[in-house]
């Protein structure tokens, strides 16, 4: 009996084992993340004073209550939209519900596919209007992502050969989405701009044209040049998916040698292979690498998946071919989302959030796929399942940037005195009651404001 009772135990603890290593599961070690409280609370929040000011000089000199919160962040919590077009109109109202309760910062995709002039583009134009009116309304800052891209091409610019036309052809096109979409603040002027020559990357009019200016280098120095003619006061951002690439950080040294008018570099993290997880010790090495060059740095795609890890790009590029080969036929192939998995996705991404959010030069974090419908390469990259339901990592993100990385004021004061407090930075909403009469208000808490805030008050 006792020996049947220890092959039972072994059959159980290998069966587990199998499992776990047929899923590719390595659980999260916590990450230390030493002094991370003590530089978010230095580094996102200071002291304010807020001085209410009525119209009606009797209201003086009267006691007065107050609540108010903060109800969007001066720091950059973003999702890209790109991933919405592809869903139905229901998951579409899902999506932006979903973005609204969590993020107040968007990306929406302006490939040049899609966007191709040489076909209609009264519905494309139609629905990115949509996109860009809900932001606006909803307070949702947005990223234009790219203004320039070797991929993602009509087949006619991929076969143009005339690079000197083609200049006058980009140029337009980028002036169009600049002064085309006001609204826009951030842009990613060239994506990924030293992989073009890369063996994965196919030749086209967009890399010819790159080899007429002389090179890389040339080419970004005279296209920077002219986003900065067209409109100086966007927030253009260098954008790369392997920012640990030296060459990366040779041509923003470049930039800076060269007075380039950029103001962020973008990092892309997608984490889809196991030598693509960070740990903390490299994440932390590699955004310390970029910052003598003084520049604000942008986590512009962040893929943190719920479903197996491949070991290496090779072993993942196996995987790619086969999904590739399943789309010919008219099937789908995608990674099913583990339990396993969402337990590490959660954790991880707690402290990965946590680590950039206690940066000094870090300036946003977008995750790329918000649901793991329809996301990218397959993968279970969202915080929403394929039903748009949320994963555990939904609500760990949404206690940190909701809960734990927020400020709620309330407190009695004579209104004659002026009002200190302590909070995180960006937009906040509240009332002030003097007399039985409730008052709204709103204003802003920025970093380096060393002013009384004015809040003037009317019936």
């Amino acid at each position: 009996m006792q020996l049947r009772l220890i092959i039972f135990f072994f059959i159980i603890l290998f069966s587990n084992i199998e499992g776990l290593l047929a899923q590719n599961y390595i659980p999260h070690t916590p990450w230390k993340l030493e002094g991370a409280d003590n530089r978010i609370d230095s580094i996102r929040k200071g002291t304010a004073t807020i001085k209410f000011v009525f119209d009606d000089k009797q209201k003086n000199d009267s006691a007065a209550s107050t609540n108010f919160e903060l109800v969007n962040h001066a720091f950059n919590f973003g999702v890209s939209l790109t991933q919405m077009s592809s869903l139905s109109p229901q998951y579409q109202d899902m999506y932006k519900s979903r973005t609204k309760e969590l993020f107040n910062f968007v990306t929406l995709g302006f490939y040049w596919a899609a966007r191709d002039e040489r076909k209609d583009l009264t519905e494309y134009k139609q629905q990115m209007k949509e996109k860009v009116d809900w932001a606006v309304e909803n307070n949702i800052r947005i990223k234009g992502h790219p203004l320039l891209w070797h991929e993602s091409l009509p087949k006619w610019v991929v076969d143009f050969k005339d690079p000197y036309k083609l200049e006058k052809i980009i140029y337009k096109r980028i002036e169009d989405l600049i002064k085309g979409y006001p609204e826009i603040e951030y842009w990613d002027v060239y994506n990924e701009a030293i992989a073009p020559f890369k063996s994965h990357v196919t030749p086209s009019g967009v890399t010819r044209w790159i080899t007429y200016k002389g090179g890389i280098y040339p080419a970004m120095q005279d296209l920077y040049s002219f986003v900065n003619k067209v409109s100086p006061e966007k927030i253009y951002t260098n954008n790369h998916y392997h920012p640990t690439d030296p060459e990366f950080l040779k041509l923003n040294e470049f930039f800076i040698k060269q007075d380039v008018g950029y103001q962020a570099i973008g990092m892309q993290a997608h984490m889809q292979t196991h030598d693509n997880v960070f740990t903390e010790d490299e994440l932390w090495d590699l955004v310390n690498s970029f910052t003598p060059l003084g520049k604000k740095i942008q986590f512009t795609e962040v893929t943190v998946t719920s479903s197996k890890l491949f070991s290496n790009w090779e072993d993942h590029q196996v995987f790619l071919e086969k999904r590739k080969e399943a789309k010919k036929n008219g099937n789908t192939l995608n990674l099913p989302s583990l339990s396993e998995k969402e337990i590490y996705q959660s954790e991880y991404l707690k402290d990965f959030y946590t680590l950039l959010f206690s940066h000094p030069i870090v300036s946003s974090i977008t995750m790329w796929n918000l649901t793991d419908r329809n996301a990218w390469r397959g993968h279970a990259g969202g915080i929403l399942d394929i039903e748009l339901q949320p994963k555990k990592a939904y609500f760990t993100l949404k206690k940190l940037i909701k809960e734990t990385w927020t400020t709620r004021v309330n407190t009695t004061f004579n209104i004659e005195n002026e009002l200190i407090f302590s909070g995180f930075y960006g937009t906040y909403e509240g009332e002030v009651i003097v007399n039985g009469t409730s008052y709204p208000f709103s204003f802003e808490h920025i970093k380096g404001n060393s002013s009384p805030i004015i809040v003037s008050l009317s019936n």
